[in-house]
């Protein structure tokens, strides 16, 4: 017999589990959720009530029904299917998971709160596992736990006591940045249950076991948040600390010792990381050098804009993104070619930046629905009291959500939802109404999306012909700074005193002539470059160069899920002719050196010395390589 409760206790089952299993599969966190939902609303319908929410729930589906306001004006039936159930409109079905917020009583808040904390502890189980794993847990585990041929491998961090292999740790996500996006979520929990145990242990109110492993764990996890490099989110957590700061009456005069060792700790730890990890060294160098890999953050947000600048006021509609970034990039190709295939394997499924990607496609509507939410879920948090640390992730995901869309991936958005549930209801009586609103914590979280925008307003302003360029590496994919001074300079480079030789590879030069519009085909003409060899009064350049003809192939490998091969397939030696040297190189002769289909042409450079004040020739190549 189905009691009044029933239908009730079933929804908060299977919510309870979505807690708990989120961390391992997607799969499972949107079927619990999915169950949870079905269960509530059978139970809205068996009590014969109306679902109770609050104004936030609405101001969130506002958000998506601002993406179908385009589509509404260009009609056109065959589409909306595909709009509705296959483009970020389709997630407006997580919404409704708001509505268990004004439908859960205390208690069952609180223990779900413990489900939260007992899917932080899987979490970080998996994160270890993956650290120490050689292959990405979630297709290790799909693919019958075997290692499939082709599967793309985790970045290796280190040796371990110089003997045990660590790896990027991901736990079951595709990707770290998924990871650290459900770190930020979930170890806020974590971080309350230690601060709350400290206390009670003081007290000696409770065991010393306990307290120990809380702290064991909250070290693991920020050491697994460490080692993950989702910059975005370091910084995110420690936004949402100074926003939940400005609530504490903080005596800085009494923890500023404990704060200097803190930071000169880390900086110790950092720097030593720094120089010590190759993979650590090289997204600190690609963060800070002008031409690096994160340029392609340059192209996307110049399609931004130029959106937006077309269609600020209705957005492009749901689904619509990944057409228009093209439609955008077409004039651009046109002009410089040679940008054709860093942009076709730029990801242009989403803005990259949460704030930016609603206005894009819901347009006014969504941004000021956007920003009202932000505002309502705000003053709740700052409600909360000293508990509000339970939802730092909020203030987390909402920051990185400048460098990331954190917000359109399912992985993230669910458990972010979720968290939001928990927070007390205004039906419970339990909102403390009188306390005023402290706006400077809203307004520093405005401010901070309005400068975000306007530093990703100013990228678009790099000119087009820089926007492409030789990637100058060691052999083991450094950024080499040097080396890339020396590409269309001006002058030669000098290197330091004493130096003997130098090695590095100069990416890319394509063996096929593509764009948005015609068939790739085999290029004709020959790459080239020039090696300014002429004498200079002030120094000696180089007596010899060896120099590798390289293949590497050119797919997109986030997209493939494996690494690009490569490999030397010519090697010719050259003695300083005092002049210009041109090199030819034509593609016709390695087409089938690698393999099929379009590939890069790359070169490695090893140039020799024998004088005692060496520079580096500058070497002038084109975008084309012709």
């Amino acid at each position: 017999m189905i009691g009044k409760q029933t239908f009730h206790k079933i929804s908060i089952v299977f919510l309870y589990l979505f807690f708990v299993l989120s961390p391992f599969s997607i799969s499972l966190s949107q079927i619990f959720a999915g169950a949870s939902l079905f269960f509530l609303f059978l139970d809205f319908l068996w009590q014969k009530n109306i679902p109770r929410s609050e104004s936030f729930f609405f101001f969130w589906i506002l958000i998506y029904l601002g993406f179908l306001i385009y589509p509404l004006f260009h009609f056109e039936f065959s589409f909306w299917k595909q709009i509705v159930l296959k483009s970020e409109f389709g997630d407006v079905w997580m919404a409704f998971l708001l509505l268990h917020h004004s439908n859960l009583n205390e208690q069952e808040k609180t223990n779900l709160k413990e489900a939260v904390f007992l899917g932080a502890v899987f979490l970080l189980l998996s994160g270890t596992i993956s650290l120490f794993s050689p292959y990405r847990l979630a297709p290790f585990v799909m693919d019958g736990f075997q290692y499939v041929e082709g599967r793309r491998l985790p970045h290796q961090l280190g040796n371990l006591f110089d003997i045990f292999p660590f790896y990027l740790p991901i736990g079951f996500q595709s990707t770290h940045l998924t990871y650290g996006g459900m770190l930020a979520l979930y170890l806020p929990s974590l971080f309350l249950k230690t601060y709350r145990s400290f206390l009670t242990f003081k007290s000696k109110n409770k065991s010393t076991f306990l307290y120990f492993s809380l702290l064991i764990l909250s070290f693991l996890g920020l050491v697994l948040l460490f080692l993950n490099q989702s910059r975005s989110v370091w910084f995110g957590l420690l936004f949402g600390f100074f926003l939940l700061s400005f609530q504490k009456k903080i005596s800085l005069k009494k923890y500023l010792p404990w704060l200097g060792i803190g930071l000169f700790l880390i900086a110790v730890l950092l720097t030593l990381f720094y120089h010590n990890n190759w993979l650590f060294q090289r997204a600190i160098d690609d963060l800070f050098a002008k031409r690096s890999l994160e340029n392609q953050r340059i192209w996307i947000h110049k399609m931004n804009f130029e959106i937006i600048k077309d269609s600020f006021l209705l957005g492009i509609g749901s689904g619509n993104y990944t057409k228009e970034f093209i439609t955008q990039a077409i004039p651009l190709v046109k002009v410089f070619p040679e940008l054709y295939y860093d942009l076709s394997i730029t990801p242009k499924s989403h803005a990259h930046f949460d704030f930016l990607h609603f206005w894009i496609l819901g347009g006014i509507t969504s941004v000021t629905a956007y920003l009202c939410f932000l505002y309502l879920i705000t003053k709740k948090i700052l409600q909360v009291g000293k508990n509000n640390l339970f939802y730092l992730g909020f203030f987390s995901v909402i920051f990185a959500g400048s460098f990331q869309c954190f917000l359109l991936d399912d992985e993230v958005l669910l458990p972010f939802l979720g968290l939001l549930i928990l927070l007390p209801s205004a039906y419970q009586g339990k909102e403390n109404s009188t306390q005023k609103f402290p706006t400077k914590v809203y307004g520093s979280l405005v401010f901070w999306i309005l400068i975000s925008s306007i530093g990703a307003f100013y990228l678009t302003k790099t000119p087009s012909k820089d926007l492409f360029f030789h990637r100058a590496r060691t052999e083991h994919n450094f950024p080499m700074a040097l080396a890339q001074s020396a590409i269309n300079a001006k002058t030669a480079v000098p290197m330091p005193k004493g130096t003997n030789e130098i090695y590095f590879k100069l990416a890319g030069c394509l063996d096929h002539e593509m764009n948005f519009h015609t068939i790739p085909k085999v290029r004709v003409s020959p790459i080239q470059f020039f090696i300014h060899w002429e004498e200079i009064p002030e120094g000696h350049l180089p007596q010899t160069l060896i120099l590798e003809i390289r293949k590497r192939e050119s797919f997109d490998q986030d997209k493939e899920y494996r690494v690009q091969g490569e490999q030397m397939v010519k090697k010719e030696i050259f003695t300083n002719p005092k002049q210009i040297q041109r090199v030819q190189v034509n593609p016709n002769v390695f087409l089938e050196s690698l393999g099929q289909g379009i590939e890069f042409v790359d070169f490695g450079f090893l140039f020799s010395w024998k004088g005692e004040k060496p520079f580096l020739p500058r070497i002038e190549i084109s975008g084309n390589c012709d």
